[in-house]
């Protein structure tokens, strides 16, 4: 991703100026490029308990929590002929995730955000039913309730109040948004990855207007490009990314990602909002 050149030194500064010295052999790395910082810059507004970045001496990268446990966020450069790397944090947020009202073409490959960080989503909300239920908090959604984890809860409450207000101009959208459940620990139908419900970052909304793409031969799908972009707004200005904008789609699918919006919010600008 191509970035304004006004925002790498910004973001070098206020990384430097927010992020705490750590002990040991390693430090903030040297020469960051400008979409690293931004990633930085992104993670860290997103998850406060993040504190830094640091280089092992086999060239890995690791977020460096509060508590000192640490993520890999970039595996070292592969030799080649090596096996694949790592699907790390980086290469969770490489994809650039199209705001509203953008919705390009979805050919195979291009599902931005589908590609999740394990080890990120385990640190931070848990890596059992348990220690994930441990953390939820029940929503209040359109007369049901809705179990997430307390981050995705506290956002998912600041989209019900952007569509409060749609459905008092716009009646017709209600049927949409009849929800179909946040927490569920289980896999990704069809493979053994735990689902972004497993975490309690997800929600599924009336699955009657939001196709599947396991469930339908059309592929795209045309409801790709007419659902409401009202809806998809109120969820992406407060964190949550769509899966509509996916080539495997999952329209009825919204999810706390907050770091790809902050990013696709400052990449086409010159330095981020206060």
């Amino acid at each position: 991703m191509l970035l304004p050149a006004a925002l790498l030194p910004f973001l070098l500064t206020l990384l430097l100026a927010t992020v705490p010295a750590q002990a040991g052999t390693a430090g903030p790395p040297e020469g960051l490029s400008e979409e690293d910082a931004l990633n930085l810059h992104c993670l860290r507004e997103a998850y406060p308990a993040l504190r830094s970045l640091e280089t092992d001496s086999q060239g890995r990268q690791w977020l460096i929590f509060a508590d000192g446990r640490r993520v890999l966020y970039r595996e070292a450069p592969r030799a080649q002929g090596a096996p694949e790397a790592v699907r790390d944090v980086a290469a969770s947020m490489a994809a650039p995730y199209p705001l509203e009202p953008s919705r390009p073409p979805t050919p195979p490959g291009t599902s931005p955000g589908r590609l999740r960080p394990y080890d990120l989503l385990t640190a931070l909300y848990g890596g059992s039913r348990e220690s994930v239920n441990a953390g939820l908090v029940t929503v209040p959604w359109q007369g049901r309730s809705v179990r997430l984890s307390a981050p995705a809860a506290e956002a998912l409450g600041r989209v019900a109040r952007r569509l409060a207000a749609l459905l008092a101009e716009r009646p017709d959208l209600k049927p949409y948004i009849k929800s179909e459940g946040g927490f569920a620990w289980r896999s990704i139908a069809g493979e053994d990855r735990l689902s972004a419900h497993a975490f309690g970052i997800a929600l599924d909304l009336n699955a009657r207007f939001g196709p599947y793409w396991r469930w339908s031969r059309l592929m795209p799908h045309p409801r790709q490009q007419d659902y409401p972009p009202e809806i998809v707004e109120a969820f992406e200005a407060e964190g949550f990314i769509w899966g509509g904008k996916w080539h495997e789609y999952d329209l009825m699918h919204f999810e706390y990602r907050p770091e790809l919006l902050c990013k696709a919010r400052l990449a086409g600008k010159a330095r981020p909002a206060p």
